[in-house]
């Protein structure tokens, strides 16, 4: 017996037991199918779901967090190190967004 066969008989099974009766949003219309990417946006719903954030994103609150905390930094060699790592991070998150 092949998957396909196997899981359309748990399908019918779980049906003929009810499991699908009464499921929340049970008659309404199935939401539209994304434009592009499916299997970006799918990924994107469920990194949304488990409350993560793409890398990129988390870099960029990174880079605007240090820019103002490098900017209230007296002149000197601690801003200066401090502007370093922040350009780092900027080169970092171009590189991230040209492999896109």
């Amino acid at each position: 017996m092949n998957f396909a066969r196997i899981a359309e008989n748990l399908i019918e099974e779980a049906m003929r037991d009810g499991a699908f009766d009464n499921l929340p949003g049970a008659g309404k219309p199935l939401p539209p199918i994304p434009e592009g990417d499916f299997m970006e946006h799918f990924a994107a719903r469920l990194m949304k779901e488990a409350g993560t954030l793409p890398p990129e994103v988390t870099l960029k609150k990174e880079i605007v967090a240090d820019a103002k905390a490098a900017n209230a930094l007296p002149e000197g060699e601690e801003r200066e190190k401090a502007l370093k790592l922040l350009n780092e991070k900027r080169l970092k998150l171009s590189m991230m967004m040209e492999r896109r």
